[in-house]
C-alpha cells in the first residue's frame, strides 16, 4: 500500500485544523461516526477555612453528538491493550469493575505523581474516589441495568469537578502534557523500548529527516512484539530500520489512518475493507481533496442503505459502483483484513493496489449488464409472489466461493484464469450440500434451479472477462434438420430445446454437454411421470445425490429410458428427445472423459432443473405418442 496516500490524506485533514492547539491533534473521539453518552464522576472541591474539601456527588451523564467537537474536553486518547488508555477517560463495559480498578490503580497515579500544583487537587479527588468506589460502582452498574443495548456499547467514562467552574480534564494542564507526550512517544517507545534515529531518510518522502521514528508505520501490518518482524538481528530498537517515519509525517500517518478508518472503511460480503485513493498525479491536491469526499459520502450511503431492509441488497456493491462512474484521474488501493482487538495490528487477507475506476466499471457495471441481459435471466426468479429478472453480483461468487471468496476476487481484478474444474467443484458442492439439506428436511434451502440458474450466470461473467474459456468455435447445428417432421409433433419441444442451445451456447458450447444436458431433460421427464402416477419420484435414488461419473451416467440414461416405456407403453415415446441424445451423448459418450465428474453432475442437472421448459402442454386425448 501506498503509504504516502495515507500521509497526504493525513495532510489535507492537518490543514482543515489550524485553529486547533497541537494537543487536539492527538485528542480522539470515543466513538467517531456515533452518537454516544458520557458517564461523568462529579467531585466537588470547596475551600473551608483556607482547607480544600472534596466531594463525590454522584454521577451525570452528558449525551455527545456524531460529528461534534465536543468530545475534546474528555481528552480521550487509546492506549494500549496491557497498558490501558493513556488518560482516565475511557470506553466503558458492563460489569464495569475491570474499568474502574485500572482508573483506581493507574490512572489516578499519573495524575497525583509529580511536582505540578494539580497533583494536590487530584490526590483529594483521588481519595474521595476511594471512600466512594463501591457506590460509584453501583451507580454505573444501575446505569447498564436500564440501558439499552445500544447505549451499553457506546459508553464512556470521564470526570468533572467543580471549583468555583466546571473543569473536564482538558482543563488541567498536567493532562494536556501527557496526551502529548503519548502522542509521539508511541511513534519511538514501545513496552520500555527506544527505536529512533538521527539524519535517515523517511520510508514515506523519500528524503532526510532530523530525526525518524520505529513505530510510526500507520496500520499496523506487524507487531515489534513478534521477533519475525524485526530487523538489526531481532533488535527491537532498531525496528526503525524496517519503517523510518521523520516526527512530521507521522502526526500525518496517524491522521490519514485514522480519517480512512473512520470515513473510507466498510464491509463487502462479510470481509471489511478500505479503501486508500489517491490522484494519478500525485502533488494534485485539489483532485485528492475530490475523490476523498466523494468516497467518504459513498460509505456513508452504504451503510445507511445496509441499514434499510429495502436497500440492504444494494449496499455491498454501492462504493464500488460509485467508483465506477469515475474518470480515469485516480487509483485506489482495496485493502481487505482483520484487526487484532488487543494490539490493533492488522492481517492483511487480501490487498489490490492501483485499481483504475475504468476496473471498476468493466466488474461491476458493463459486464453485469452484458450478463444480465442474456434471455434465460428475464423473470427467472420469484420473489414475493411475482417473478423477477435474475441480476448479476459478487453475492454469486460469495454463494460459491465461500472460503476462497477474496482469492476468486483478487483473480478478478487481476484477470488471472481460474480452473474450470475448480469451479465447477465448488458449485456441484453447494448444489449437493443444498440438495442434501432439503432432502433431510432440516431447513429451507436454496432452489437447485437457482442455484443451476447463478451458476451459469457465474460462467458468463467469468467467461465475457476472459478469466475462463469457452468453446467460442463451436457451431451448434440445429436438430431440427435432422429429426424428421413426423417426429416433431411430440410432448418434447423440439423447438424451444433448438432455441435454448442456440441462445445458450456460452454454456452448452460442445456435442458432449448438450448431450448430457438431454439427458437431464430426460430424467425430468421421468420425474413427471412418475409423480403423476406415484404422487412420488422414486427414480431419485438412482442420482446418488447428484455425483456422477460417465459409467453411472449412462445407467442412469439406460434406466430411465426403461421406466419411460413401461410407463407410457409406447417404445417411441419422446423420439425426438431420444434422437438428440443418440446424435449428442450415446455416439459420443467417450467424450464424457474429457470432462471432471462434476461437471458432468452439472450439465446433467441443469437439463434435469430445465427439463419442464421444454415439454409442450399435455394433449387432450391423454396420450403420449412421440
Amino acid at each position: 500500500m501506498n503509504d504516502r496516500s495515507i500521509s497526504a490524506i493525513g495532510h489535507w485533514q492537518l490543514e482543515q485544523k489550524t485553529d486547533l492547539e497541537p494537543v487536539d491533534l492527538y485528542i480522539e473521539d470515543l466513538f467517531p461516526g456515533k452518537d454516544y453518552q458520557v458517564l461523568l464522576m462529579v467531585f466537588e472541591i470547596i475551600d473551608a477555612m483556607g482547607e480544600l474539601q472534596c466531594f463525590y456527588r454522584g454521577i451525570d451523564i452528558e449525551k455527545v453528538k456524531k460529528d461534534s467537537s465536543n468530545y475534546r474536553k474528555y481528552a480521550y486518547r487509546k492506549g494500549s491493550a496491557r497498558g490501558g488508555d493513556i488518560t482516565l477517560t475511557t470506553k466503558l463495559s458492563n460489569p464495569p469493575d475491570k474499568k474502574l480498578k485500572n482508573i483506581k490503580e493507574t490512572q489516578f497515579k499519573k495524575l497525583t505523581n509529580g511536582e505540578h500544583p494539580e497533583a494536590q487537587l487530584f490526590k483529594l479527588v483521588e481519595t474521595e474516589f476511594l471512600k466512594n468506589e463501591q457506590l460509584v460502582t453501583s451507580q454505573i452498574t444501575d446505569y447498564f441495568t436500564n440501558a439499552t443495548r445500544e447505549e451499553q456499547t457506546s459508553t464512556g467514562i470521564s470526570l468533572r469537578i467543580h471549583n468555583d467552574k466546571e473543569l473536564y480534564l482538558y482543563d488541567f494542564e498536567t493532562v494536556r502534557n501527557t496526551i502529548l507526550d503519548s502522542g509521539s512517544e508511541k511513534k519511538y517507545e514501545h513496552n520500555g523500548t527506544i527505536s529512533r534515529a538521527a539524519d535517515v531518510v523517511c520510508s514515506v518522502t523519500g528524503k532526510e529527516a532530523e530525526e525518524v521514528y520505529g513505530f510510526a508505520a500507520p496500520f499496523k501490518y506487524s507487531t515489534p512484539d513478534k521477533p519475525g518482524f524485526i530487523s538489526g538481528f531481532f533488535n527491537k530498537g532498531k525496528f526503525w530500520r524496517n519503517y523510518p517515519v521523520s516526527s512530521k509525517e507521522a502526526l500525518a500517518l496517524e491522521y490519514g489512518e485514522k480519517y480512512i478508518k473512520q470515513h473510507l472503511t466498510g464491509y463487502f460480503y462479510g470481509h471489511e475493507f478500505l479503501f486508500v485513493p489517491r490522484p494519478i498525479l500525485q502533488s494534485d491536491q485539489e483532485s485528492l481533496e475530490i475523490i476523498v469526499e466523494l468516497l467518504k459520502s459513498a460509505f456513508a450511503d452504504a451503510k445507511k442503505k445496509k441499514e434499510s431492509k429495502e436497500e440492504r441488497a444494494d449496499s455491498e456493491e454501492h462504493v464500488q459502483r460509485i467508483i465506477a462512474r469515475q474518470d480515469n484521474y485516480f487509483y485506489v488501493d482495496m485493502l481487505f483484513f482483520s484487526e487484532d482487538k488487543m494490539s490493533k495490528a492488522i492481517s492483511i487477507n487480501m490487498m489490490l493496489e492501483e485499481v483504475l475506476p475504468s476496473r471498476f466499471n468493466e466488474l461491476f457495471t458493463r459486464v453485469p449488464e452484458d450478463v444480465n441481459r442474456v434471455p434465460l435471466f428475464k423473470n427467472a426468479v420469484t420473489k414475493d409472489k411475482q417473478t423477477r429478472n435474475l441480476t448479476f453480483s459478487f453475492g454469486i461468487i460469495k454463494e460459491f466461493f465461500d472460503d476462497k471468496f477474496l482469492e476468486v476476487v483478487q483473480s478478478i481484478f487481476l484477470g488471472r484464469p481460474i480452473s474450470k474444474d475448480f469451479m465447477f467443484e465448488r458449485i456441484m458442492g453447494v448444489i449437493r450440500k443444498n440438495y442434501n439439506e432439503a432432502h433431510t428436511r432440516e431447513k429451507v434451502t436454496k432452489s437447485t434451479r437457482r442455484s443451476i440458474l447463478e451458476a451459469v450466470m457465474l460462467m458468463n461473467y467469468l467467461q465475457e472477462l476472459g478469466i475462463i474459456q469457452n468453446n467460442i468455435n463451436y457451431n451448434f447445428m440445429n436438430t431440427m434438420d435432422t429429426v424428421k417432421d413426423e417426429q416433431k409433433s411430440g410432448r418434447f419441444n423440439l423447438d424451444e430445446f433448438n432455441r435454448f442451445v442456440a441462445d445458450n451456447k456460452s454454456f452448452l458450447d460442445s456435442n458432449i454437454k448438450i448431450g448430457v444436458f438431454a439427458v437431464g431433460v430426460l430424467v425430468r421427464f421421468v420425474f413427471d411421470i412418475q409423480y403423476s402416477n406415484l404422487s412420488n419420484t422414486p427414480f431419485e435414488s438412482k442420482l446418488r445425490g447428484y455425483n456422477l461419473n460417465p459409467e453411472h451416467l449412462m445407467q442412469v440414461y439406460l434406466e430411465a429410458l426403461d421406466k419411460i416405456q413401461k410407463y407410457l407403453k409406447n417404445y417411441n415415446a419422446y423420439s425426438s428427445l431420444r434422437e438428440i441424445i443418440n446424435n449428442y451423448f450415446t455416439l459420443r459418450k467417450q467424450d464424457m472423459t474429457a470432462m471432471s465428474n462434476n461437471e458432468l453432475s452439472f450439465y446433467f442437472v441443469a437439463g434435469l432443473e430445465m427439463g419442464s421448459r421444454f415439454k409442450k402442454e399435455k394433449k387432450e386425448d391423454n396420450t403420449e405418442s412421440k
